[in-house]
């Protein structure tokens, strides 16, 4: 079976032979692709559904992940509730099937049109919802694979990790990268082994994101925050990591925001010792591994997104990041 083959009938069988206390589950349209998987919008007698399919990637960590998504929700983080998944269903192929319960609302990526006040508010919740994902319990730094299993002992350990995977998959991509990334990409790799090993000492692990951007902020029809969706990157890491991808995909337009979403953080969670070294490395392995992945698939325009923060950063010693400061 095909991509192509892939309809929301189909979808709705599958999850009626996974969940037969869902009967009956009827078709009522796509809800999105993304790189890994698609979804459809199902009624059921369990109500509205979510019925995803995985269309590639490693399964055993898509499980692993789906695991750590059902662990954070039982310890009230607001994410949606997983109702099952299984490897290989047949109905669609021996593909990866996922049921989530639907949360009406919209993504926060629709909802840029609402009053300030209003987005203010919905940044603040998103900040203390990043919080509380943070606070669930972990005991250490996620291994090389899933990043969910028993892996490091120290933040500098997992990067020094990082950084060797990083320098083979840079290698195996042989001439695909220009003589200047190749150089910003080799500095790179040593300035972060050398920033991690700085700050290692006050890291300790947290569940992370990882993804955290304004698709994947759901909100309610007046604009209020609802859930963080898409824990499909979800690893146990230094949570600063998950301050990234906002500032460079959400906060950049909008330091307000940034203004909000700390605010709301340091409600719930406090706020990280040696944030600006920490951010500095996490900003270089975000870097560093999205020059690689835009690299492999062939995405030129965030390729050489990244390549532009990656030279700042390099060029900075770290010190340019991409967090906002009019955020302080």
């Amino acid at each position: 079976m095909t991509v192509a083959d892939l309809t929301v009938e189909r979808v709705a069988a599958a999850v009626e032979r996974l969940l037969p206390e869902a009967v009956p589950v009827r078709p009522v349209g796509v809800l999105r692709k993304g790189r890994s998987h698609a979804s459809w919008m199902l009624d059921s007698g369990l109500g509205r559904l979510v019925g995803k399919v995985g269309l590639h990637g490693d399964r055993a960590v898509a499980l692993r992940r789906l695991d750590e998504h059902r662990r954070v929700w039982e310890h009230g983080v607001p994410v949606p509730r997983l109702l099952g998944f299984t490897a290989a269903s047949s109905v669609v192929g021996d593909r990866l099937l996922i049921v989530a319960e639907y949360l009406t609302g919209q993504d926060a990526e629709d909802s840029r049109s609402l009053p300030s006040g209003v987005m203010g508010e919905a940044m603040y919740s998103a900040g203390a919802a990043l919080a509380g994902l943070h606070g669930v319990p972990v005991e250490c730094f996620g291994d090389s694979d899933s990043g969910l299993d028993r892996g490091f002992a120290t933040w500098g350990a997992a990067v020094s990790s990082r950084v060797e995977l990083l320098a083979r998959a840079y290698s195996e991509r042989g001439g695909s990268l220009d003589w200047e990334v190749e150089g910003l990409v080799a500095a790179g790799l040593v300035l972060l082994g050398r920033l991690a090993d700085e700050v290692s000492v006050v890291v300790r692990p947290a569940v992370a994101h990882l993804d955290v951007y304004l698709p994947n902020i759901l909100l309610d029809a007046e604009g209020c925050f609802r859930a963080l969706l898409d824990l499909e990157h979800v690893r146990w890491v230094d949570p600063v990591m998950d301050f990234v991808k906002p500032a460079m995909w959400m906060f950049e337009d909008q330091p307000w925001w940034a203004e909000r979403f700390v605010c709301g953080y340091r409600s719930v969670g406090g706020w990280p010792q040696l944030w600006s070294e920490r951010l500095a490395v996490a900003t270089g392995l975000e870097l560093l591994t999205g020059v690689n992945y835009w690299t492999r698939v062939r995405d030129l325009s965030m390729r050489e997104d990244y390549v532009r923060r990656l030279r700042v950063w390099v060029r900075s010693d770290g010190v340019d990041g991409v967090w906002p400061a009019t955020a302080w």
